[in-house]
């Protein structure tokens, strides 16, 4: 009996990795200048132009519509689970720095805090105007008061749903519901939500909610309440985002907007950050130069902070502001609320810090920061800040030292951050790194193609040069957020060269297990080639077959087939029944029916895809060894286990003599080897078998790896056919809680392991009432012996 094989197979599904080749996303970013408001459109104006700041900005196209002979889009649905690598935490920040000019705001977030009468809160503004340090200050007096408080940070919908499942589940939601709701039977928000309103006393903060058409229930609007933001519940939801719409929000958001500090709180935070360095007075004058922007605010206090600073003290900042009043584009320097002038203010005042770092000798520290903004809105790996790069977009040689020099200035003035991740990595601020572009724009002595080309030729560089296995690994997630640039630089880099680094990439988060991120940016990939070659051209179709692979690696098998049979239908009407790609195709299509149990047509598709491999491509080529694979598969289905065994050995020792030990390939073989004895009631030697792959597989790709977790479900199954219930639920319980965490509580592998883990339960429980009843039966029978 095949106990669970099609669905634990899953984990495998990525196994043709090189062979059925990578998927894609579309991050891509650059940044164009908004328009600039009139003074008496205020702060709201300030709002949209941050809004189409990140809209205007995108470098490439929207690829063209589907044409007819194109599939449907294989796109994910609102809470598709995720494959992450990490766990984000729930735990709030601390804001080291005193709240200033918010009491009031404060008082009335605890009070809805403490009765939220069917309400939640929205805390808007633009960005750096202080809404996460208003919501953490709420965090922390809620903690003090002995709430349970959960902070969650926008991302996507997935991210959100998996976040809040985590927050009902710590609140005591059964596990049970969870999954009720995630096999289709409820709601999965009006599950979580319906559970969250009969408890007290929490406080979930949504933070950086700023794309509010994607928070609603699939296509409805927020206001609607069946998405995940709502007034449910008898704790509170603490929403921040840019939106400040109350028709965005509906009628039960208590919306907090927030406009810049008045002077004198303004005055006060930058006392706080540098007492030494001017009166009071002063120190509102420069606050209110500075349009009482909490983030420009931060970055001046840092720098008359600084012993080496120039300008030491609030006066003579202000000073300098004043004294390149060109800048204001014109605008009365009064208007210090008015939006473009704010902004202005803002950069002017990042603009001063960097003059300071000239004046120190770090003339590299503004070029840095402007190459940086060039990259996507997430956290920047070292591999792409170097000295090449500076070389690049300079038009000088750098060095390592002078680059390393740039980079600390720039965190110790407070314009860009650090990202733990991937050790030296760095994060850019939103506005930082959106007014940064904006200057590099705007500059007129910068060459910005010869910046696009040296980001371009970094990117290249970095995805080219990752290192084998799991080292690259953490490196590889951060690129994907980056990568997918060079794809909207059609005059810098061709799009031959750009989709061949972004598939390479692909291929590395395929390996990594991160079949999520590699469907986004396989995704990427696709969307370019149709709108450049057209829905038949062989890249597009290369580009499907990726897509479809991710697809099925995440789990969703009926799906991947559909896609997978299109795929090769256009193949073999464009390139030929016999071509290497079409028989790719072939093969795919056959491995899905085998996961899906139609081993009958598994097994004629491999066999006439392994006959045209040998021809085509020999017999100790990689795809003919995975067909071989393939075929023993579909035979070990069928039922025929000595023949599958036999089958399997023999592709086990050419992959060790073609791939060596440590591959993934061999490592596959050994573990199908294992499978098969299992079969063929071979117990004692498949457990041995299973344990040594998961020990080279958790050594290899780490413990957390689909692959590794694989073997671990294979291990737990072969002890349970051993007849060791309890070592076997053991380790279901643990492969099922690494499952959970990694693919998501949907994913086939993980309804697999649950099957699995029940059905010991169930053949434990039945050996131990038979033993019970034995043990009965002996002791009635002595009783009457003695008799």
């Amino acid at each position: 009996m095949r106990r669970g094989r099609g669905a634990a197979g899953a984990g495998a599904g990525a196994l043709l990795g090189g062979v059925l080749a990578p998927l894609t996303e579309h991050l891509g970013s650059s940044l164009t200048d908004g328009a600039a408001g009139q003074p008496w459109v205020a702060w709201s104006l300030f709002v949209l132009l941050c809004v189409l700041g990140g809209v205007l900005g995108t470098f490439f196209p929207s690829s063209g519509g589907t044409t007819a002979d194109a599939p449907p889009p294989l796109a994910p649905g609102p809470t598709e689970p995720v494959t992450r690598a990490t766990t984000t935490s729930l735990r709030p920040p601390r804001i080291e720095r005193r709240l200033r000019g918010r009491e009031a705001e404060l008082e009335r977030l605890t009070a809805l805090l403490r009765d939220p009468a069917e309400k939640f809160a929205v805390v808007c503004g633009v960005g750096g105007v202080g809404k996460t340090t208003l919501a953490a200050a709420v965090a922390a007096r809620a903690e003090a008061e002995g709430w349970s408080v959960f902070w969650t940070r926008w991302r996507d919908p997935g991210t959100t749903a998996d976040d809040m499942v985590r927050v009902a589940l710590a609140c005591g939601m059964p596990e049970e519901s969870v999954r009720a709701a995630r096999s289709g039977h409820d709601s999965l928000p009006d599950a979580v939500w319906r559970y969250l309103a009969g408890r007290r006393k929490w406080l979930v903060v949504l933070d950086n909610a700023d794309e509010t058409e994607r928070l609603g229930d699939a296509s409805e609007p927020v206001a609607h309440y069946r998405g995940w933001v709502r007034p449910d519940g008898r704790g509170l939801l603490l929403v921040t985002s840019r939106d400040t719409s109350a028709q965005t929000w509906g009628p039960a958001a208590d919306i907090l907007r927030l406009d810049p500090l008045d002077t004198a709180s303004g005055g006060r935070v930058l006392l706080d950050s540098a007492p030494g360095a001017g009166s009071h007075e002063e120190a509102m004058a420069l606050a209110g130069r500075l349009g009482g922007l909490p983030l420009a605010l931060q970055a001046a206090s840092r720098y008359v902070g600084a012993a080496t600073s120039r300008h030491r003290d609030f006066a003579a900042y202000r000073e300098a502001l004043d004294r390149e009043a060109e800048l204001l584009v014109g605008t009365d320097p009064s208007e210090a609320r008015d939006p473009a002038v704010a902004r202005t203010f803002l950069r002017h005042t990042w603009e001063l810090s960097l003059d300071q770092l000239d004046s120190e000798g770090l003339p590299l520290a503004r070029p840095l920061l402007r190459q940086l903004a060039l990259y996507g809105p997430a956290a920047i790996p070292p591999v792409l800040v170097t000295p090449r790069l500076m070389t690049t977009a300079v038009g000088r040689s750098v060095s390592a030292g002078e680059v390393d020099r740039a980079l600390a200035a720039l965190e110790r003035f407070g314009l860009l951050g650090t990202e733990s991740e991937v050790p030296g990595s760095v994060l850019l601020h939103p506005l930082v790194r959106e007014m940064s572009a904006l200057a590099l724009r705007s500059d007129s002595g910068a060459d910005l193609d010869r910046c696009v080309r040296a980001r371009a030729d970094a990117l290249a560089t970095a995805v080219t040069g990752l290192p084998e296995g799991l080292p690259g690994w953490p490196t590889a997630r951060l690129l994907a957020q980056h990568a997918p640039l060079l794809l909207s630089a059609p005059r810098t880099v061709p799009l031959t060269e750009a989709a061949a680094v972004v598939d390479r990439l692909g291929d590395v988060l395929g390996d990594s297990g991160d079949y999520a991120l590699q469907r986004v940016v396989r995704q990427a990939v696709l969307a370019r080639r149709e709108h450049e070659l057209g829905p038949d051209h062989p890249d597009t179709l290369l580009s499907r077959n990726h897509v479809a692979n991710s697809v099925l690696s995440l789990g969703h098998h009926t799906q991947a087939l559909a896609a997978h049979r299109t795929v090769l239908a256009a193949r073999e009407r464009v390139l030929g029944p016999r071509h290497p790609d079409t028989l790719v195709s072939r093969n795919n299509v056959g491995f899905v029916c085998e996961l899906l149990g139609d081993y009958e047509e598994a097994q004629a598709l491999h066999e006439h895809t392994l006959a045209d491999r040998l021809t085509v491509l020999g017999p100790d080529h990689r795809h003919t060894l995975v067909s071989r694979q393939n075929l023993a598969n579909s035979i070990d289905g069928r039922g025929d286990h000595l023949l599958a065994v036999s089958l399997h050995r023999e592709v086990l020792a050419d992959r060790l003599r073609l791939l060596g030990p440590d591959h993934r390939d061999t490592l596959a073989s050994r573990s199908h080897v294992a499978e098969s004895l299992s079969r063929c009631g071979e117990h004692a030697r498949a457990l041995e078998l299973h344990g040594q792959v998961l020990a080279d597989r958790t050594r290899v790709m780490g413990p957390d790896h689909p692959y590794t977790l694989l073997s671990g479900h294979q291990l737990a199954r072969a002890l349970s056919d051993a007849g060791d219930h309890a070592g076997a639920a053991d380790r279901y319980e643990q492969v099922l809680a690494q499952r959970r965490r990694v693919l998501g509580p949907d994913h086939p592998d993980t309804r697999a392991t649950e099957q699995g883990l029940a059905l010991c339960q169930t053949e434990r429980a039945a050996r131990d009432r038979s033993a019970a009843a034995s043990r009965g039966i002996g002791r009635r029978g002595r009783v009457r012996t003695r008799r």
